[in-house]
């Protein structure tokens, strides 16, 4: 009896220890983050260059645009507030969610930026707000779309089966001189699919403005720019990072921390279950933007440019390791009207 008391004893201990050498090691790593990030935090306050609100007008746009669907429920209402956006609008379709369908949120309108500029069609999606969108979201084996530039499988779905949004890009987008296509979230790598994947209609020889806003990039692997139609090819792309927001973070960056988890907690599973996790990672690390897209930072009131040889300072999973990463995803029209100094608007 006595020495199975002291085998049970000794059981407890050794775990205690175990536990505490975890622990200890998983400490450490958060240490290493934190001094990381701050290192990374010092430099892009020597190195990026603010942008002056003037020129902020585009990602205030876009933002305003894109949170709409969040904020209204029905066509009447989204007619309403782009009203108060663009110039000379006119809604031209309105998709809602079904149940248990795939399809997205998105809305499509047409209007001038402002008096002098010329009448333009603006696709907008909104982001993930319904079981559908989070399956969509987590769905992250690659496919090829029309055009063969393999996407996040869960994206390139939403898109390729929303028979309404292809009819009506086909119905308008003929004979267009200029599109914009906005996100937020979800909605911003649905707008990246849209372009990069081949959907546009081949009637459209515009030119094409895309602004994803806190939304993970979608290619996996550097997509072949001779694969884009000629609008893509020659597209302005913006990617706009708010603080320590979390989901632009999620795909494509460094994932470090993770691996390092990684080993501490599931090197007791088999090698097979090891290389499958590994695997995971390593697919989550091999996505990336359109090339040569523009980054946009905004942080503390401020909208900063991202020269592509310092995005590392910005996206790293570790700058999501933040006690409002959450909070900054859902506040670009906030952060927008601060950085551009514009007054808050509400639809």
């Amino acid at each position: 009896m006595q020495s199975a008391s002291r085998k049970g004893v000794t059981t407890v201990v050794n775990s205690m220890v175990w536990l505490l050498f975890v622990a200890l090691q998983v400490l450490w790593a958060l240490v290493q983050v934190l001094y990381f990030s701050i290192l990374r935090a010092i430099e892009r306050n020597l190195t990026l260059k603010v942008v002056p609100p003037a020129e902020l007008d585009l990602p205030l746009l876009s933002a305003r645009l894109a949170d709409l669907p969040y904020q209204v429920d029905n066509a009447e209402e989204i007619a309403r507030a782009v009203g108060t956006l663009l110039q000379e609008s006119r809604l031209l379709h309105f998709e809602e969610q079904a149940l248990m369908e795939t399809n997205a949120v998105w809305f499509l309108c047409e209007g001038r930026r402002s008096a002098s500029a010329a009448k333009a069609l603006f696709l907008v999606f909104r982001g993930t707000m319904s079981p559908t969108d989070a399956i969509a979201d987590v769905m992250f084996r690659p496919e090829a779309g029309p055009n063969g530039v393999r996407c996040h499988g869960g994206f390139l779905r939403t898109v390729r089966e929303d028979a309404t949004l292809h009819a009506k890009l086909k119905m308008h987008l003929p004979g267009c001189d200029e599109l914009y296509i906005f996100g937020h979230s979800l909605g911003g790598a649905l707008s990246q699919v849209v372009a990069g994947a081949g959907f546009l209609p081949k009637g459209f020889g515009g030119r094409l403005t895309i602004v994803n806003l806190g939304g993970p990039v979608v290619f996996f692997g550097t997509p072949d720019a001779a694969a884009f139609d000629e609008p893509t090819a020659g597209a302005r792309v913006m990617s706009v990072v708010n603080a320590n927001d979390i989901v632009p973070r999620l795909l494509g960056c460094p994932l470090s921390f993770s691996r390092k988890l990684l080993s501490l907690f599931a090197a007791s599973n088999s090698h097979k279950k090891q290389r499958e996790q590994e695997a995971i990672l390593d697919t989550l690390e091999q996505y990336q933007g359109f090339p040569g897209f523009e980054l946009l930072f905004m942080h503390g009131g401020k909208a900063y440019e991202v020269p592509p040889k310092h995005r590392h300072l910005v996206l790293h999973l570790a700058e999501a390791l933040h006690p409002r990463c959450i909070a900054d995803h859902l506040t670009y029209v906030a952060a927008a009207e601060a950085a551009a100094g514009a007054e808050h608007w509400a639809p």
